[in-house]
């Protein structure tokens, strides 16, 4: 069991599928820390995504920049720029590869975890979509069912809201509404949690990736 392109077609299906109802709820949380346009922007990227097609792409890593290359030209944001950065970090991780098995999704996430830090200049404990990175790898880290998995990272990304909800954000625009921001969720951390469900299965009656 592993990791395919037909892993990630179902997932990007699943993530713009989400998107119908997901943009207005991503676009009132960011209207209150920032410019309000971030389901806006997602929506608009995953549906980039959705059009490409992975299936058909040589292998697994192809496949990922492919995703990158048509990302990078339908958005310029901040957190766009980050998506892309992941789907470029998980390309050169499984390049020339049809498949990779699931013990190594917590190692791959970790390294887009280091590779988005990078490229956005954050710091963990900034209050941003690092920090639910950061609980995504962990929570994923040495498991191989993705069963257990599916249920980890939403289990993660619940756990990561909560504890970051109370205190202020301290990167970015949102940095400038920091008291403003207590009590509140990141907008970039708050789509993250959103897309590990339904990728998860958890908006599918339980179902899994495999």
């Amino acid at each position: 069991m592993a990791i395919t392109q037909e892993t990630l077609a179902t997932a990007l299906d699943r993530a713009h599928a989400r998107m119908a109802s997901l943009t207005d709820t991503l676009n009132a949380a960011d209207a209150k820390l920032g410019d309000g346009d971030t389901g806006t922007m997602l929506a608009r990227l995953i549906a980039t995504f959705a059009a490409v097609d992975v299936r058909s792409a040589p292998d697994l890593g192809a496949a990922f920049m492919a995703l990158a290359k048509a990302g990078a030209a339908s958005t310029g944001s901040s957190l766009g720029t980050l998506v892309i950065t992941a789907m470029m970090t998980a390309g050169k991780a499984s390049a020339g590869q049809r498949s990779i098995g699931w013990d190594r999704l917590g190692a791959l996430l970790a390294s887009i975890r280091f590779a988005a830090m990078a490229r956005g200049k954050a710091e963990l404990g900034a209050k941003t979509i690092i920090d639910g990175l950061d609980a995504l790898a962990s929570a994923t880290e040495g498991k191989d069912d993705p069963r257990a998995i599916a249920i980890a990272a939403g289990d993660a990304m619940r756990a990561v809201l909560d504890q970051f909800r109370p205190r202020p954000c301290t990167m970015g625009r949102a940095r400038i509404f920091a008291e403003k921001s207590i009590g509140l969720d990141d907008p970039g951390m708050l789509a993250l949690a959103e897309l590990v469900w339904a990728i998860a299965g958890q908006h599918h009656a339980g179902t899994t990736l495999a």
